[in-house]
């Protein structure tokens, strides 16, 4: 292509950067071989040079915006915004609409300035109009004020002015110190006031005086005020990107780099951070109607979903369980055993998450439903377990792990009677450090015998023993939570579980990874319908991971580690996860010796010694054996807690040679198709399917790959630039007729959750987990005084008389002075006989 020196569009030999107008310019022919044209106007440019990669880069942003406009009309609102922005002005029916570009021509805003007469349809019109004067003169307006009519009800009169108009006034009466902040307002009378004449507004007033400096800086002009826009595209980005726990400045950086930098941004973080606060307030109020809402929505597309509230005698809302199909199908193969738990700093009503956890066939976490309780009381628990046994078409657990909360263990003895409820033996432990940990310290070895008493002890009587034993040992017949923890052994010392199936949890581990996980997406300030959302991303995920292991179940081949033919049979029953056990017992049954108590009916099996484990004391176990039926059992009771055979059990069998293993001990829930009913045929989503949003996500998805792909063939030279920048051109007029004039798609809107059951938002709770909240900068002469000992009487040690020095030392030598003292055992076994 010839350059023409009558094309305003040659300059320097620079690419040029473009915008158009529909207007001819002076001294400007159309040239049929300007790659200017636009709809029979030259361009409007401004140029830099460029080199050949930043050439192909711009001209390929260039054509991103176009096929951006497409993909919109297609159903995509996330088109690129282009790194040229350029701005088109219809004289004839004074619409304006404007993108700010990069350079600016500083006398081009004289052929755009208003004058008065100038005519406008709408008051938006002429806003758009003079913020677009403004942007070119460099400052920033807002609306000064209107005048309402009083025979015609409606403003008549609309000034907008500069946003330095006017002073900062300070109220006469004001007491309590302000920040001294800098000001904006120097009295600047520039301004622009339009009247309603005849249905048209016509501009009466038009001053563009300044005595303040004007911005002539195009980067720093995308700061002011008024030229700050988040368009709908970027808020969509936002709340997509928001909605997946993406931190605002991170949002941020990643809207600039699909603009070219940071630098050509029409928006600051700020701004993401109000769009993001302002998202989180879009359901006051309606907050509860939303979720509901929400839950139908999931109850039409899953026939299985459940849900049900329980509403005060205010109609706020109580208690809310929801749980979807597919957990109520997996708790019918694995709600045998049940944790359950409760989380707080969730939601912004401060109120505590509960859900159900199991454990599938890969010893993988898995949801039998989440809950919302506005308290802990006995009859929320009630509540909430009787919904859960409705919800799992009557399938109550067999057992049940949780903390010591006394309403959880009212609760459960209610509408659980027939279960074992267990105690998490980590939160009894825990505890007893905090009020043994002075006795962990002074009695030599006392901590870790208490451990072994409790997890070596294979049998009740053994424990009770042992118990004793260590008592009247270290002397700790009086203490006081030795003695709390004694009473209530039988909800968490595992001795008294052994024989019940527990899956091998002995604490409520799982729940709390299952509450760490909800804590990364959700906080205190999360609304109840984004609390939604997050868990069923939460719960996606997991049989996501299910999916995952099962497929590698399947494909993959493990390598057998020994010659037994039980390795063999265990490898096409059970899930990889599960095998990896059943082989490291395999290698277990290699330690210790079998000794023949009754042939063919009792054996020892004696581990003298472990190669891992450092001070092993030397452990028997009795193994009973039946050749002809094929059973076994070990008084460590290995299978009946776990499900898988011990190591103990494993060495008998193979003395006794049995060398296969009997499906007897093949538990279904370790199995390969254990969860065969729990899997439905999934349907694939078709564009005629769904939702208005989802069937236009699909379409994108379809549409994007091919496009993209034309997008890097059209930016390797300036003729594929141009050939496809006319095509887009007549495809865009093409698709004009499918557009269909619509607000932006909300996934809720505040239409739909509409107040129709009438469920009102719940108060702030009053649990243990409530929010603190915030609370003003105190004088010193408000502040907290120092308690004063009731021992000691002093102020300054910062202690009281429960943990006053004074007292431990009296304490210390009160007990030398006991253990001075000679005692009979036979005293303390009469004394710890009447404590017990």
């Amino acid at each position: 292509m010839e350059i023409d020196e009558n094309c305003s569009c040659q300059l320097s030999g620079g690419s040029a950067r473009i915008w158009t107008d529909r207007q001819n310019q002076t001294g400007a022919e159309n040239d049929q071989n300007c790659f200017c044209q636009d709809s029979g106007g030259p361009a409007r440019i401004w140029t830099d040079p460029l080199e050949t990669d930043e050439q192909a880069d711009l001209e390929a942003s260039f054509l991103s915006r176009k096929s951006g406009q497409l993909w919109k009309l297609l159903g995509w609102r996330l088109g690129r915004a282009p790194i040229c922005e350029y701005m088109m002005v219809n004289e004839d029916e004074n619409n304006i609409r404007q993108e700010h570009p990069d350079g600016i021509d500083p006398h081009e805003h004289l052929a755009c300035a208003p004058f008065v007469g100038k005519e406008f349809m709408t008051v938006d019109d002429a806003k758009r109009f003079y913020n677009m004067f403004a942007y070119r003169r460099g400052f920033s307006i807002r609306k000064g004020g209107h005048y309402i009519s009083s025979k015609k009800e409606e403003a008549t009169m609309i000034r907008f002015v500069c946003s330095s108009e006017g002073f900062v006034q300070k109220p006469d009466n004001q007491t309590t110190p302000q920040k001294d902040k800098p000001h904006t307002r120097t009295g600047c009378k520039a301004r622009l006031k339009i009247r309603l004449q005849d249905g048209i507004w016509k501009v009466s007033v038009f001053e563009d005086d300044h005595n303040h400096p004007l911005i002539t800086s195009p980067s720093k002009k995308r700061g002011l005020r008024s030229h700050r826009e988040l368009g709908p595209q970027d808020r969509q980005y936002i709340r997509d990107m928001h909605a997946q726990n993406i931190e605002p400045a991170k949002i941020h950086h990643f809207l600039g780099a699909r603009h070219g930098g940071t630098k050509n941004l029409k928006f600051k973080k700020k701004d993401v951070s109000n769009q993001i606060a302002a998202e989180n307030r879009r359901f006051v109020g309606m907050d509860v109607e939303a979720t509901l809402v929400y839950f139908q929505k999931k109850k039409e597309e899953d026939s299985e979903f459940y849900y049900d509230v329980e509403v005060d005698e205010e109609g706020h809302l109580k208690n809310i369980f929801w749980v979807d199909g597919r957990a109520r199908r997996a708790c019918q193969e694995f709600g045998d055993v049940v944790t359950f738990d409760t989380t707080y700093q969730t939601n912004r009503y401060c109120m505590p998450l509960a859900p159900f956890i199991g454990v599938n066939h890969h010893r993988q976490n898995i949801y039998f439903g989440l809950a919302m309780l506005r308290s802990e009381a006995k009859v929320s628990f009630v509540w909430l377990f009787q919904t859960w046994v409705k919800a799992m078409y009557g399938k109550k657990p067999n057992t049940i792990i949780t903390d010591q909360c006394p309403s959880m263990r009212i609760a459960i003895k209610e509408v659980f009677p027939d279960a074992v409820h267990r105690c998490c033996q980590w939160h009894v432990m825990r505890k007893a450090s905090d009020h043994l940990g002075a006795l962990y310290n002074l009695k030599e070895g006392f901590e870790d015998e208490l451990k072994r008493v409790i997890n070596c002890s294979m049998t009740v009587p053994e424990f009770e023993e042992s118990w004793r034993n260590m008592l009247v040992k270290h002397g700790l017949m009086k203490n006081r939570h030795l003695k709390n923890m004694y009473e209530s052994r039988s909800e968490w010392v595992p001795a008294y579980f052994r024989h019940v199936f527990c899956a091998n949890m002995s604490t409520s581990q799982r729940s709390e990874s299952a509450n760490a996980s909800l804590k990364i997406w959700t906080n205190n300030h999360s609304s109840m319908y984004q609390l939604a959302l997050h868990c069923e991303k939460i719960v996606e995920d997991v049989w996501a991971i299910e999916s995952d292991l099962d497929i590698a179940t399947m494909k993959k081949v493990p390598k057998l580690s020994t010659l037994y033919l039980m390795e063999k049979d265990a490898y096409q029953v059970y899930t990889s996860k599960i095998m990896g056990i059943f082989k490291d017992n395999l290698k277990l049954s290699q330690l210790g010796e079998v000794n023949e108590v009754e042939k063919d009916i009792l054996y020892e099996v004696t581990i003298k010694e472990h190669p891992t484990i450092e001070n092993w004391i030397p452990i028997t176990y009795m193994v009973k054996v039946d050749k002809s039926e094929e059973l076994v059992s070990c008084s460590c009771k290995g299978y009946e807690f776990y499900g898988i055979l011990c190591s103990h059990a494993i060495k008998v069998m193979h003395h006794v040679h049995m060398f296969h293993l009997p499906k007897r001990y093949i538990m279904k829930r370790w199995c390969k198709d254990a969860n065969e009913t729990v899997k439905r045929t999934h349907v694939e989503r078709s564009m005629d399917f769904g939702s208005t949003q989802e069937q236009a996500t699909i379409r994108v998805a379809t549409l994007k790959p091919r496009l993209m792909r034309i997008l890097d063939i059209a930016s390797i030279s300036s003729d594929a630039f141009i050939q496809f920048q006319g095509l887009l051109d007549m495809v865009e007029q093409q698709m004009q007729g499918h557009v269909v004039v619509a607000s932006e798609q909300e996934p809720i809107t505040c239409e739909d959750a509409t107040p129709s059951n009438g469920v009102l938002d719940p108060p702030i709770s009053q649990c243990k987990g409530k929010r603190k909240q915030p609370q003003r900068l105190k004088p010193p002469s408000e502040a907290k005084k120092p308690r004063k000992c009731g021992i000691c009487g002093s102020k300054k040690g910062g202690h009281n008389a429960r943990t006053c020095p004074l007292k431990k030392m009296k304490g210390k030598s009160m007990e030398d002075e006991q253990d001075s003292e000679p005692e009979d055992e036979e005293e303390y076994v009469e004394e710890y006989e009447d404590l017990t």
